[in-house]
């Protein structure tokens, strides 16, 4: 017999210790009450989270066959990182509505890299609603100052939500959106592209190569040609008027997508009237990393 066998059969002999379900689902409560609370503290339940479920991951690996069996032919760390949702609140009164997901990364591999962004996240997150409620605030008395009640007042609603767009073993790509209503719908993006393999953010150079530039700015031109053909309704601005003349060089708004190709992404407003919304050019050229 194996040796891996008789500590199978010594494993499966012995109890488990009544104080195990207390343990999980202790560990269980204090998630849930952690995530209402601020990233500082999330931080410190999150760390003993990781130490406690890799602790667990190796006892199985090393006391149970078939478990082991069906770990021998998957990646570790790159198949455990993952966006989540960190925090997810909703606020009302007579002004506004404020629905928001908070994502955070975990499980990379790297602390401070999760550490870094999950804050920037944080950070931004709160600053975008805190911007959003000051608006609010001086739309409300925009119109009492113009003669209009409360009574007839509708409170600005403002979401904020994430979508995962790309994850493989070496990426993770995700897009946070504001939305916010007030004399008509309003949106912003915020883009994160991270290579997990070596814990850094992803830029345009990395994923098209050193001639990142002219490859998007010849494509992201054909498109809106072809766009404008196609539809009438498809309208962008010239140049003069302020119109798409080429990316900067640090350009950051973009994300992988679902083709695994790189999606360059213009703000409502950047490079077309506002019916026209956010604006998506997806690079056919396949990305480097």
């Amino acid at each position: 017999m194996s040796i891996l066998k008789k500590l199978k059969n010594v494993y499966d002999s012995i109890e488990p210790p009544q104080e195990l379900d207390y343990v999980v689902n202790k560990s269980i409560h204090q998630g849930k009450m952690e995530k209402k609370n601020r990233y500082r503290t999330y931080i410190k339940f999150a760390t003993s989270a990781v130490v406690t479920t890799f602790a667990l991951f190796v006892i199985l690996l090393n006391t149970n066959e078939s478990f082991a069996k069906s770990m021998e032919n998957i990646p570790v760390i790159s198949k455990l990182a993952e966006v989540f949702t960190i925090n997810e609140y909703e606020e009302s009164n007579e002004i506004d509505l404020i629905k928001a997901k908070v994502p955070a990364i975990r499980n990379t591999g790297n602390t401070d890299l999760e550490n870094r962004i999950n804050y920037e996240i944080s950070t931004k997150i709160n600053d975008i609603i805190e911007e959003a409620k000051n608006r609010a605030e001086e739309y409300k008395e925009a119109v009492l100052a113009t003669g209009g009640t409360m009574e007839n007042f509708i409170p600005i609603e403002i979401n904020v939500d994430y979508e995962i767009t790309y994850q493989d073993d070496n990426i993770i790509s995700f897009v946070i959106t504001k939305s916010e209503s007030m004399a008509s719908a309003y949106q912003e993006q915020y883009f994160y592209n991270i290579d997990l393999e070596n814990g850094k953010e992803l830029n345009l150079k990395d994923v098209l190569g050193a001639n990142y530039k002219e490859i998007v700015d010849e494509e992201v031109k054909k498109q809106i040609v072809q766009r404008e053909k196609e539809d009438e309704n498809n309208m962008y601005f010239t140049e003069d008027e302020g119109g798409f003349s080429g990316i900067e060089d640090e350009y950051h708004d973009f994300y992988i997508d679902k083709n695994r190709k790189a999606t360059i992404v213009f703000q409502k407003y950047e490079i077309a009237p506002g019916y026209m919304g956010i604006q998506n050019f997806e690079i056919p050229d396949e990305i480097l990393v």
